[in-house]
This record gives C-alpha cells, sequence and structure tokens, in this order.
C-alpha cells in the first residue's frame, strides 16, 4: 500500500475539492475529515484512509444516496451493488488488490475489451486517470456504495487468498517430487 500513497494523498484532495464544489459536503466539514483522514495516513492505516469514511460515518456530514444520486443524475455511469457480483480473480487483469483499496475502486468483469469498474471515487480525477492508464480508455463506470465496495474487496482478499494458498500447496507437491 505504501507505494500508492501519493495516489491516496491525491484522490482524497481531489475527490474533497468535488465535493464542496459540487455542495455535496461544507468547507468546515472537509477540513474536519481531512483531519482525521491524514491521521490514517500518519499511522500507516492506508487500507481505510479515506475521507469518505469520516464524513459519512463519523461527522454524518454527507449523504452518500445524495452523493450516489447527484453522480447519476450528473454522470454517465451505472449504479452496482457489489454484494450480489460473484467477484473473479484479478489475476488475469494484471491488477494488484492493494490498488483496488489505494483507489476505492474495483474491476468487477470484463466483456471483450472492455473493463466494468465499481467506484466511490468517481469525482477523483486522479482515479479515473490511473485506471485509465492501467486497463487503456475501454471502462464503463460505475458508482457503488462505501459497504458493497467493502464488498466486494473482501470477496477479492479471500480470492487472492485462496490463490496463494493454492501455488505454495502446488510449489511444496513440486519440490517433494
Amino acid at each position: 500500500m505504501q507505494q500508492h500513497r501519493a495516489l491516496i494523498l491525491r484522490s482524497n484532495r481531489f475527490l474533497g475539492s468535488s465535493l464542496v464544489d459540487k455542495g455535496l459536503v461544507s468547507t468546515a466539514d472537509l477540513e474536519a475529515a481531512n483531519e482525521r483522514f491524514m491521521k490514517s495516513i500518519q499511522s500507516s492505516d492506508l487500507k481505510s484512509a479515506s475521507i469518505l469514511t469520516p464524513l459519512a460515518f463519523e461527522l454524518k456530514a454527507l449523504d452518500e444516496a445524495k452523493l450516489i444520486d447527484h453522480l447519476l443524475d450528473e454522470h454517465e455511469v451505472g449504479l452496482v451493488d457489489l454484494r450480489h457480483i460473484q467477484m473473479q480473480s484479478l489475476k488475469d487483469w494484471n491488477v494488484d488488490l492493494s490498488l483496488c483499496w489505494a483507489t476505492s475502486t474495483v474491476p468487477f468483469d470484463k466483456m471483450g475489451d472492455t473493463y466494468l469498474l465499481a467506484t466511490c471515487y468517481y469525482m477523483s480525477a486522479p482515479v479515473i486517470k490511473c485506471w485509465e492508464d492501467l486497463l487503456g480508455s475501454n471502462i464503463l463506470w460505475y458508482v457503488t456504495t462505501m459497504t458493497s465496495l467493502s464488498n466486494g474487496l473482501e470477496q477479492l482478499e479471500s480470492i487472492q487468498a485462496e490463490e496463494e494458498a493454492a501455488e505454495e500447496e502446488a510449489a511444496e507437491e513440486e519440490a517433494a517430487e
């Protein structure tokens, strides 16, 4: 996660500015959320480093439903609930799970050469650019709730752990032969 520290800082700064610009949070609430966010960064708790968490859950300054409504009304994105999606391995797509955590974004399907990505950070230009640089411009963006995203990330962690265990087992069997 440390390799994504600059991206986490930049993406949260852009997201916060966008939320204020669109009138979804006040400057004072954003400043309070930034204080909590910076504590997460300083404690190296990068997995949960997000201004959305303090804004929505601690300060109760951001109504997540209003944010999603805004994104659906103002941008050409879909809405997905990852709790109803069977996640698949990220290996075939050369995507690092830590990048998903860092950007609050998850690729959840691929149709032909088009990737389907769910994110809580659509209003953060650095996140969009990061994923477009990685996967190309053939991306269909979807917004999702923080709870849904957490569920998707937990599924991916389980898949990754199973893959790593299978690789270790195969290596042990090969060594024993």
